[in-house]
């Protein structure tokens, strides 16, 4: 029994260490950061576009989500919903809007540790068109901060989502 003690005390203090080794870390790192990524689509920017927001087919093509509510509109009347996956759930709001060019979209729960907006562009490109994804985005809580650049990358979630758009787009 006792052996068993001192392996979890040990597992412990390891765990310890890299929560303060990572905490540490993460305070040298910027708040806030720019992620982008890009796709190219055989679709038209209005097929694309309507894929992009329409909240309810949400969970029929990203993996992450299990399901999405929406939300009363937000002010001025722009969209809002909740995204519900494994890790929790966000609050989304539209920030800005230019069928079917260009849409910009922001976490709207300011009590979350990270938050920040996602910029859509459109472009067309002959019979199809070129999609440019931007994240500007901040992540409050350093052990996050670290986690998000020295293991996952502060682009991770943006390629994702992209990855995600390209298979539904090829169906």
């Amino acid at each position: 029994m006792n052996r068993w003690l001192w392996i979890g005390a040990g597992v412990a203090a390891l765990a310890g260490v890299a929560l303060l080794t990572a905490d540490r870390a993460g305070r040298r790192l910027p708040v806030e950061h720019i992620a982008e990524g890009g796709l190219e689509l055989a679709q038209a920017p209005g097929a694309v576009w309507d894929v992009l927001t329409d909240i309810e087919l949400f969970p029929a093509w990203r993996p992450d989500l299990t399901h999405v509510e929406r939300l009363p509109a937000g002010a001025g009347g722009r969209p809002r919903w909740r995204e519900y996956g494994r890790h929790g759930h966000t609050t989304y709001e539209v920030v800005a809007s230019e069928a079917p060019h260009r849409l910009v979209t922001g976490i709207a729960d300011p009590d979350l540790p990270y938050g920040g907006t996602w910029t859509y562009v459109l472009t067309p490109a002959g019979p199809g068109c070129s999609l440019t994804v931007t994240e500007r985005g901040e992540v409050r809580k350093p052990v996050y901060r670290a986690v998000g650049h020295y293991l996952t990358g502060e682009d991770a979630t943006v390629h994702r989502y992209l990855g995600a758009l390209a298979h539904r787009m090829a169906a």
